[in-house]
C-alpha cells in the first residue's frame, strides 16, 4: 500500500511538473503570437499612411487634371472666339476692297 502510494505522489508530481511545463511553453507560446500581432498591426497601420497618402497624391492629380481640362477648354473657347473675329475682320477687308474697287473704277470714269 505504501509503495502505491508512493507511485501515486511520483505520479502528482509529474503530472504537476507536466502541467508548469505547459503552462510556461503556453505562455511563450502566447508572448510569441502578442509580439506578432504587435508587429502585424504595426505593418497595417504603416501599409494605411502608405494608402493615404496614395489617396491624396492621386487625388491632387485628378485636381490638376480637371484644372487642365478646363484650360484647355477655354483656350479652345478663345480660339474659336479668335477665328470668327479674323473669319469677321477678313470679310470686312474684302468689302472695303470691294467698296474701295468700285470708288477707283468711279473716279476713272469721271
Amino acid at each position: 500500500m505504501k509503495r502505491l502510494m508512493g507511485v501515486f505522489a511520483v505520479g502528482v508530481v509529474l503530472l504537476f511538473a507536466y502541467g508548469c511545463a505547459s503552462t510556461e511553453a503556453l505562455n511563450s507560446r502566447i508572448t510569441a503570437l502578442e509580439d506578432r500581432v504587435g508587429k502585424l498591426e504595426q505593418t497595417q497601420k504603416a501599409d494605411m499612411t502608405s494608402l493615404e497618402a496614395d489617396v491624396k497624391k492621386a487625388s491632387d492629380a485628378a485636381f490638376r487634371s480637371e484644372a487642365a481640362a478646363k484650360k484647355a477648354e477655354d483656350a479652345m473657347v478663345k480660339a474659336e472666339a479668335a477665328e470668327k473675329a479674323a473669319v469677321g475682320a477678313e470679310q470686312k477687308a474684302e468689302t472695303a476692297a470691294k467698296k474701295s474697287a468700285k470708288g477707283f473704277e468711279l473716279m476713272q470714269k469721271k
